[in-house]
């Protein structure tokens, strides 16, 4: 078999398993849902109206539609200031427009920045499968289109492709990975502007098995320990955690949840960490997670909702004296948190009452 042919089979078959991937949960990586919770994308398929606009000829630094793709207007004004960056480059080329949005009838309108000609394409091309993509297949058929475009020159088409890719579940970014370059992945990894959606890009670098990936991931949670830096600290843990398995998981447990002095922020991101590998990751960890929760709760007992959080997930009962004793200790937790600590141990006391075994991966 031909290299190009061979390339495009395998392609295929990790796009088949990605896909199924994704149909089979629904769970979204509890990293990556930092990401916005609306995309370009979503904003296209949901507003009443979308339209491609130019400067307004009669009255500069404004907008006037050229185009309707989608709807029709409804006589509210567009109000957006058209700046003298983008008035310049839509003077000196006729082809180019900016993709602008109604969310609805009678609200303001949204830019969605300034396309270059494939990146109206595709503005084009999410308009007309909108409707198509809300049928039984809707699902994987919108991650196959989004797929092929991963990477992308064009960063606003390359951004509508991470960002649909950032809400995969964690099995699905495993696959994802194994068709995705390096040279792919590096614009979110190096890029400044693009700092608070590299956790995706982080996680995707752990699977490609490279040494030097390896290293850079590891010196990197490492320095965020060093320093008590947050931004992705979630992502470079659960990278670790990918790569080094239980060793990962007593670094966290000796270098966080064992330090009086450890933040709130640290510990959120850590845990988030955890409870990825214990819900859809390294679940083979569990049982070493869930021991390292108790030395957690001795130490930070306000982190107590988070930890019952999971434990319900996994219905695990072992640490029910330990937020027994963080509930009757009132420690510092605010009234959801309160409630989920309760459902724990309503959870526990049921499962003792009735002789339940817990047959959790360990």
């Amino acid at each position: 078999m031909s290299s190009p042919r061979k390339a495009r089979c395998t392609f295929c078959i990790t796009l088949a398993a990605l896909l199924a991937a994704f149909a089979a949960s629904a769970r979204a990586c509890t990293i990556c849902i930092g990401f916005p919770k609306k995309s370009a994308a979503d904003f296209l398929i949901e507003s009443s109206c979308v339209a491609l606009a130019r400067e307004d000829p009669g009255q500069p630094f404004s907008f006037a539609p050229v185009e309707i793709l989608k709807g029709n207007l409804d006589g509210t004004k567009i109000g957006l200031f058209l700046d003298s960056v983008t008035k310049r480059i839509l003077a000196g080329d006729a082809r180019r427009t900016v993709v602008l949005i109604q969310p609805s009838k009678g609200r303001p309108w949204r830019s969605l920045g300034l396309a270059s000609t494939e990146y109206e394409a595709i503005v084009r091309r999410i308009v007309l499968l909108a409707p198509v993509w809300q049928g039984a297949d809707g699902k994987n058929r919108r991650v196959e289109f989004f797929l092929s475009l991963f990477g992308h020159e064009d960063p606003l088409i390359n951004e509508l492709a991470y960002l649909e890719m950032g809400r995969a579940s964690y099995a699905a970014i495993k696959r994802l990975s194994r068709v995705v370059s390096r040279e792919q992945i590096e614009p979110m990894l190096r890029r400044r502007q693009y700092i608070q959606w590299r956790s995706l890009a982080i996680l995707m670098l752990a699977h490609r098995g490279e040494a030097l990936d390896r290293k850079y991931i590891v010196e990197s949670f490492h320095t965020s320990e060093r320093f008590g830096l947050t931004t992705n600290l979630a992502a470079w843990a659960a990278a670790s955690i990918e790569l080094n398995s239980a060793d990962a998981v007593s670094f966290i447990e000796d270098k966080y949840f064992r330090n009086p002095d450890r933040r709130k922020e640290e510990l959120i991101e850590v845990l988030k960490a955890m409870s990825l590998h214990g819900t859809q990751g390294r679940i083979e960890l569990r049982e070493q997670i869930v021991a390292s929760y108790a030395m957690l709760l001795d130490m930070h007992p306000q982190m107590a909702a988070q930890v019952a959080a999971d434990l319900l997930t996994w219905k695990r009962t072992e640490l029910t004296a330990e937020l027994a004793r963080v509930e009757a200790a009132n420690a510092t937790l605010d009234y959801a948190g309160k409630n989920t600590v309760r459902r724990y141990l309503r959870m526990a006391a049921n499962s003792t009452a009735n002789g339940q075994i817990d047959d959790s991966p360990r």
